[in-house]
């Protein structure tokens, strides 16, 4: 059961680095933040060259990995675009539908196995998110219509259509490919940092903006770095030797602490009723892993 312990280590990881993600973005423009973390995960990556034996790495697993470094950058700038303009109580919940969309995905494109409690499981997700989404007062079509008029809910149910492709591509990487996790890690980061700087170059300021992030957050975005780069390197851990859906699952618990922690230190509304929903949310997880 290590992938376990892994994959519960990238999950509080995780959690933290939301909540710090979720002040820092207070004041900062989204693609900007994600450009200078992107730097700081690359450099950070680094080290784990020392273990990797790059020579063997074929184009074909090099066009891969970079195909899967374009998922996760479309995935992550939605999600930071995101949690900029959503409360952290209602953003980090809806995250949790992340394991229902992989377990599915891994069942249709990699004939992963999914039971009848993963299918309750999948059932106690939707229904928590709609709950996530309740207001008192407005009727129980209220869910539909916030999601019908929220461009930023739309950003995040995208952004988990692009975390299933990229939890898809990482597990084919990860066994089917041969990569090892100190192989893939540093390449996707390496890749994931030249993509943001693309989209940075074209649709922000360029240079400018990554000067004036890291000297504005300089040894935030460090300490973010470090978290990111050691909770996907766990993550990659658990991911290539167990079943994507369950290791996703066990990840995204992080979104109940999050919930928590994050809504009491932003003074987040009817927090109670989303931690409620987070709960129920949380039991879906624990039946799809079950």
């Amino acid at each position: 059961m290590s992938w376990l312990l892994f994959a519960l280590g990238a999950a509080v990881l995780l959690s933290v680095s939301s909540v710090i993600e979720k002040k820092v973005l207070f004041r900062e423009h989204a693609m900007e933040f994600s450009a200078v973390l992107a730097l700081f995960n690359a450099v950070l990556s680094l080290p784990l060259l020392y273990w990797a034996d790059l020579s063997h790495v074929q184009p074909q697993q090099l066009l891969v990995i970079y195909f899967a470094s374009l998922i996760g950058t479309c995935s992550f700038l939605l999600m930071i675009k995101a949690t900029r303009h959503l409360a952290i109580s209602i953003s980090s919940p809806m995250f949790l539908l992340g394991p229902a969309i992989v377990a599915i995905a891994g069942y249709v494109f990699l004939g992963e196995s999914i039971t009848s409690l993963q299918i309750f499981g999948i059932g106690f997700l939707v229904v928590g998110s709609y709950l996530l989404q309740l207001k008192a007062g407005d009727g129980l079509a209220s869910p539909l219509r916030s999601f019908y008029s929220s461009k930023y809910l739309h950003m995040i149910f995208l952004a988990l259509i692009f975390y299933a492709a990229g939890s898809l591509a990482d597990r084919a990487v990860l066994t089917r490919y041969g990569v090892t996790p100190a192989q893939y890690i540093p390449l996707v980061h390496i890749f994931i940092a030249l993509n943001f700087f693309f989209l940075l170059y074209v649709f922000y300021d360029g240079a400018a903006g990554i000067h004036r992030g890291v000297k504005k957050f300089g040894p935030v975005m460090l300490l973010l770095g470090v978290l990111t780069t050691t909770h996907r390197f766990l993550y990659a851990q658990a991911a290539a030797v167990a079943m994507i859906g369950l290791v996703s699952a066990i990840k995204r618990t992080s979104s109940l602490f999050t919930t928590v922690i994050g809504g009491e230190m932003f003074h987040d509304d009817n927090l109670g009723r989303k931690f409620l929903a987070a709960l129920v949310m949380l039991g879906g997880v624990l039946l799809i892993v079950l």
